[in-house]
Order: C-alpha cells, then structure tokens, then sequence
C-alpha cells in the first residue's frame, strides 16, 4: 500500500493569516487620526501660549535681558498669535487684530530705541508694553469664555 498523501495546510493558514493582517489594515486606517487637534483645541493652546508670553514680557527684567530679551519675547507673542490665526478659528479676530497692533507698535518702539536710549523712548517702550497688556486682556476675556 502506498502511503495517504499528506495535505498541506500552509497555503491556506497563510491566506487567512494574510486575510486577517488586510482586515485589521483597513480598519485601523478607516479610523479617525485622534492626534490631530480641532480648530478650538489649537486655538485655545496658542491662547495658553500667548497668556505665559505676555506674562513674561510683563515680568521682564529689561536691564539685565536687554533690547534682545523684550525681541525675543515680542517674536514669541507674534507666533502664538499666528498659530491663533491659523487655528482656523475665527473666534477672537477683531482682538487678536487689536493684539497685533500694539505688538507692532511695541516692535517699532523698540526699533526707535536704536543705539540712543534717551527718556523719551524708554517712556514710548513702557508704554507699548502696557497697551500690550491691555489689548491681551480682551484676547483673554474671549478665551475665558471658549476654551475648557
């Protein structure tokens, strides 16, 4: 007698092996990417960003950061409301607008500064940063009321 031939059974565990690895492919890439934030989510961290950038320009020790201190801090206020803007949110326009302006304003006092610091323009830069802080304010006031 001659030997049952043996049957192999790897082609078809491969195809189910195969089948299941597809299936999970397709599931996993029909789901929704959860790492991507939402227009409010990036609106409110940029909001986050920009309250602890003013905060320090506020706290700023001027003397001992120098006109490079309040550039930098100025730069940074400049890209959280940039990433405000590019949220997608129109949320807070009108404030933000009002925000970019003072912080123009401010960049300009400080480029008067020059290599001349006289009274006058220490008094035009202090007085820049205030109106910086003012004009957050109402960015804050509308944060308050949109973000958790």
């Amino acid at each position: 007698m001659t030997p049952a031939p043996t049957r192999t059974r790897t082609p078809r565990r491969l195809a189910v092996l195969f089948g299941a690895a597809l299936a999970v492919s397709v599931i996993a890439g029909c789901g929704s990417d959860s790492d991507e934030a939402s227009p409010e989510e990036q609106f409110c961290a940029a909001g986050e960003s920009l309250r602890t950038d003013v905060s320090s320009l506020a706290s700023l020790d001027v003397v001992a950061s120098g006109t490079d201190g309040l550039t930098e801090s100025i730069d940074a206020i400049k890209g959280d409301l940039s990433d405000m803007k590019e949220s997608g949110s129109e949320v807070a326009a009108t404030e933000i607008e009002a925000l970019e302006t003072s912080v123009d304003d401010l960049s300009s006092s400080l480029d008067d500064l020059g290599g001349d610091i006289s009274a006058a323009n220490a008094t035009a830069v202090v007085s820049s940063v205030s109106a910086v802080g003012s004009s957050a304010s109402a960015v804050y006031d509308v944060l308050s009321s949109t973000c958790p």
